[in-house]
């Protein structure tokens, strides 16, 4: 190709330089357009037995196919013909799957099994069809659990289909000889469409009869109850889990929603009886607020499930933390500006809107932890006259950037906004999704005003300030806000994965109110410089030179000050942590240990103790609070208290459980430790994890290192969490590796982490070695990887190397 190209080029005759580099992009153009590397792929469905009045949808991988999130509406092109156009790069790996509108509907084969992922790679312009026979809530009516099934729904599945009720409270339909066959069947999430088929009384009970392949028999699942009522779940007639209280009235019903995951296992037989007791005396009220009135359940891989709620709950809990704080930092900032010139009303306003959007942020985040859809409820109600306020104020703000004195029209925008908190609080069912419409309407009509203040703005020209830019801002704002709105509805993508689209919006309009906020300031101390310049120049400087001398004086020694309290008061902190970490490594005769601890600030989160026997045998207990500083430091000391009054005959599952209840009982929000105790006895290592880093062995007689990993909960999170422990044996010279997740988590200036598997190979290449060498070498190296990076985690080590012999 490269050959062609250059005889194509030497054809024509060039003149000059000019010309020849015309040539050259004529032809690379030409090879762009002969060539192009984005292709149109269409996906063609057939669907011979389509219920009627119904809709095929496509969801896929790519954004372009709803990000296995959005239900992608295809086109209708003839009877039983539909079809769906999108573009992507030569290349590309298509992989995409075939409903009715949600998974409850999914495209099966004539057994009822969910096809794999259908895929196609993309190499030119092309149509590809597939006919779809048969729909899964047609096929079976009954639930039948398969390896192919759980394969082909990505190792977790749906609980949807062959569930029956009856309205009434009776022990006896949990037993699974019960007669069911007049019970009739429904869809047990209960949406607004299935709950008005039934004469509601507040108490009902779903059956479900199962088929679970033998293969899946006395296997651990997780199990996933995600309900709006109160229920007790059982199988095969045994009470399996609670999920708050089941009653017969408001008063006696207590609805209570647990996020955390199960486990479900299924015994030697084929057919299992699922039973769900279930009340709900405010479903009446749900329904009317569009929520459902059921429950849904799922059931999945364990660890997967436990996994994705431990990192749910943290990206959240960040998530939530830094948009909030930096949302409300702009509102106090302006407020105390408010104060000190009460003039400048904009910023009064502006601070208002601002903590109304720091409400919107926190409050739209919590529901991920609430456990009552009351209380959820009530966070709806002051999301939404958070979300009013913001917008209001925000026009306000505009208004007071924008005139000297304050239009008319802001009055009619005050009324309707008092409206609309009126109804969010008395009458929150009122009008249902008409009410919704008229405030998407006024929501249009408001941006409709900010874009005209700020054509005003820019046509005006106002000699001081940018006022336009702040109702820029908003109006950037209320489109983020808009495009939340249509991303929660599912009619528009999430751009780039990202679900926090408005979050955004805030962050450029507080960007662009300080762009104005400093044109001001940078404005108004030029005006003030000239007219100093125009009384008394030489005299002014002088004292304005005084005047900030004794201000940078003044300034430097507060800061001085400040900087020998806080350095005295870490100091202390430091001192306080030191002295509850071991004074001295005990000595065991079998054993060589050596211990290393690096926090990341001055008061780390990071943990070690020892507690010996008479017997001969030791425990170690290595831990990990959450992030590090002060309150991490505080969580520390808790557990040292905690371990420190255990005896020496530790039993680690029950040590467990009562530092997980201890630290849940002292409601610390969002703090967590992880914790990992392994005790020694003779040739047998016994340890349990709650959220900690592998332990590493090296074993001298096969020359490798062993990594033994458990999954738990760190203590502070579930409350029903059941810690389990292993054991292994020892032999001489074997060697042992504790340690956080500070080293294996590190992080590099290229922001490349270090991991588990790299950590692994570092100790292995120097595990016959004595303890301090392997703690030096493992030191070393952490440096190394970092390359003056910042540490942003602590790192602790503890090695244990059996002497030979024992």
């Amino acid at each position: 190709m490269c050959f062609r190209f250059h005889l194509y080029v030497n054809y024509f005759p060039v003149k000059n330089f000019k010309q020849e580099i015309a040539s050259i992009f004529f032809i690379l153009c030409l090879t762009a357009l002969a060539f192009p590397q984005e292709k149109t792929i269409k996906i063609i469905a057939i669907t011979p037995d389509l219920p009627t009045k119904e809709s095929v949808f496509i969801t896929g991988e790519s954004a372009d196919l709803g990000a296995w999130n959005r239900m992608m509406p295809m086109s209708k092109v003839s009877e039983n013909r539909w079809q769906f156009i999108l573009s992507a790069n030569k290349g590309d790996t298509l992989r995409f799957k075939f409903n009715r509108g949600d998974w409850s509907t999914e495209a099966v084969d004539s057994n009822g099994i969910e096809y794999e992922n259908f895929s196609y790679i993309v190499k030119k312009d092309t149509s590809i069809s597939y006919t779809l026979l048969h729909w899964r809530d047609q096929v079976y009516k009954k639930i039948v659990i398969t390896p192919e099934r759980l394969k082909n729904k990505s190792g977790w599945f749906e609980l949807y289909e062959g569930w029956k009720y009856k309205t009434g409270d009776d022990s006896t339909w949990a037993v699974p000889s019960f007669n069911d066959n007049g019970w009739k069947t429904i869809n047990p999430i209960l949406n607004k469409e299935d709950f008005e088929k039934i004469k509601w009384t507040g108490n009902i009970w779903f059956r479900n009869h199962i088929f679970i392949d033998s293969t899946l028999w006395n296997k651990p699942f997780g199990f996933h109850f995600i309900n709006t009522g109160a229920a007790e779940v059982y199988l095969d007639g045994k009470l399996l889990y609670k999920f708050g209280i089941v009653g017969h009235s408001r008063a006696t019903e207590k609805i209570y929603i647990d996020r955390d995951p199960k486990v479900i296992v299924f015994g030697e037989k084929e057919e299992h009886l699922l039973a769900v007791r279930y009340s709900n005396h405010y479903a009446e009220e749900m329904i009317q607020r569009s929520v459902r009135a059921g429950f849904e359940a799922i059931i999945g891989d364990n660890d997967r499930f436990i996994s994705d709620r431990v990192n749910n709950v943290r990206q959240i809990s960040i998530l939530q933390m830094a948009f909030s704080t930096f949302i409300l930092a702009f509102a106090i900032m302006h407020f105390l500006l408010f104060i000190f010139y009460p003039k400048a009303k904009e910023n009064l306003f502006y601070s208002i809107s601002m903590l109304s959007f720091a409400v919107v942020t926190y409050t739209a985040m919590q529901n991920n932890f609430v456990t009552s859809i009351m209380f959820a409820f009530e966070l709806s109600t002051v999301n939404s006259i958070a979300v009013q306020m913001s917008i209001l104020f925000g026009l306000l703000t505009v208004y007071a950037s924008s005139y000297t004195n304050m239009p008319k029209q802001y009055i009619i925008f005050v009324i309707i906004s008092m409206f609309f908190v009126f109804q969010t609080i008395f009458f929150p069912t009122w009008g249902g999704e008409l009410i919704d419409y008229v405030f998407y309407l006024f929501a249009i009509i408001l941006t409709a005003e900010l874009i005209r203040i700020v054509i005003r703005s820019i046509i005006k020209k106002e000699p001081w300030g940018w006022a336009w830019i702040v109702g820029a801002g908003f109006i950037v704002a209320m489109i983020f806000i808009a495009y939340q709105i249509l991303v929660s509805l599912r009619i528009l993508p999430p751009p780039f994965g990202i679900y926090l689209v408005y979050v955004y919006g805030i962050v450029f309009l507080a960007i662009t109110v300080s762009i104005n906020l400093s044109k001001k300031i940078s404005d108004t101390n030029r005006d003030l410089e000239k007219q100093l310049v125009q009384i008394k120049e030489l005299s002014n400087r002088a004292l304005e030179q005084e005047r900030k001398a004794k201000d940078e004086e003044l300034a430097r020694k507060l800061l001085e000050a400040d900087n020998q309290r806080k350095t005295l008061e870490l100091e202390e902190a430091r001192s306080l942590q030191l002295s509850m970490l071991p004074k001295e490594i005990p000595s065991v005769k079998n054993m060589e240990i050596a211990v290393y601890m690096k926090p990341a600030t001055e008061v780390g989160g990071d943990y070690y103790d020892f507690k010996q026997n008479n017997n001969g045998s030791l425990t170690i207990a290595i831990g990990d609070a959450t992030g590090h500083g002060m309150k991490a430091g505080t969580l520390v000391a808790t557990i040292k208290g905690l371990f420190s009054s255990e005896t020496t005959e530790t039993d680690i599952v029950r040590f467990f459980s009562k530092c997980n209840s201890v630290i849940r009982d002292m409601h610390l929000g969002n703090l967590y430790m992880a914790l990992l105790l392994a005790k020694i006895e003779n040739d047998s290592l016994t340890f349990s994890s709650a959220g900690m880093p592998p332990v590493l062995i090296y074993r001298n007689k096969t020359k490798q290192v062993e990594e033994l990993r458990m999954q738990g909960l760190p203590l502070g999170g579930s409350a029903g969490f059941e810690y389990s422990q292993r054991e292994t044996n020892l032999s001489g010279g074997d060697t042992l590796l504790l340690m956080s997740d500070g080293f294996p988590e590190l992080f590099n200036k290229e922001k490349e982490i270090l991991d588990y598997d790299q950590a692994k190979n570092i100790f292995a290449s120097v595990a016959e070695l004595a303890p301090e060498k392997i703690i030096r070498h493992l030191n070393d190296k952490a440096d190394k990887w970092r390359g003056g990076a910042i540490q942003e985690d602590d790192i602790t080590f503890v090695v244990v190397q059996i002497r030979k012999g024992i």
